[in-house]
């Protein structure tokens, strides 16, 4: 893509988000969008074709980012796969509360993508299951997780990250960091 280093491309993607996230994307308005970032509504389409396409990349950029640092983690081949999952667990956790507005996209728009696009999304996603997966491998091979299969512990794993969202406050009791390391002693107590 020409304009992923274009500040203007970025700042249509957080002012899009923001009201995708606030109107859905039916009710987000692409004048709006525009005034936003302070272009015309005919520059929008310079950078995207469409919403639909505005709204794969809104979502692509947040699994891109998530996926990025997953790799950097498994490929360093200096860090015990404890530390690995640590980073982890603080990089999922980290990104997902940083991005609300995307999760809530996730959650409630994936729907209007067409076939293909969620087809191009959910390969991304697949793949940072995957990577995850690979993590929890490496502690098996460790000790931990005896007699249970990877793919279901990855699943469960993901699933009680991806559950903060319901019930964590930014302004609450604990900090992401302090919810990163309960979990991560949850899963590594022998």
């Amino acid at each position: 893509m020409k304009h992923l280093r274009d500040n203007k491309y970025e700042k249509i993607l957080l002012v899009a988000a923001k009201s995708i996230s606030e109107k859905g994307v039916k009710g987000a308005s692409l004048q709006a969008i525009a005034d936003g970032v302070g272009l015309h509504k005919s520059t929008l389409f310079h950078y995207f074709k469409n919403k639909e396409e505005l709204l794969l990349r809104i979502l692509e950029k947040a699994i891109g980012e998530v996926n990025m640092n997953l790799e950097k983690i498994i490929g360093n081949h200096e860090i015990e796969p404890e530390e690995k999952l640590r980073r982890a667990v603080d990089n999922h956790l980290t990104l997902l509360i940083a991005d609300l507005d995307n999760v809530k996209i996730y959650l409630n728009e994936l729907g209007n993508l067409s076939k293909r696009n969620q087809t191009i999304y959910f390969k991304k996603r697949k793949k940072y299951q995957g990577d995850f997966e690979k993590v929890i491998v490496e502690m098996k091979r460790k000790g931990y997780f005896k007699g249970l299969d990877s793919k279901i512990i990855t699943f469960g794993v993901l699933g009680m990250l991806n559950w903060v969202t319901k019930w964590y406050k930014k302004d609450g009791p604990l900090t992401i960091k302090e919810v990163s390391d309960t979990f991560y002693r949850m899963m590594t107590q022998k």
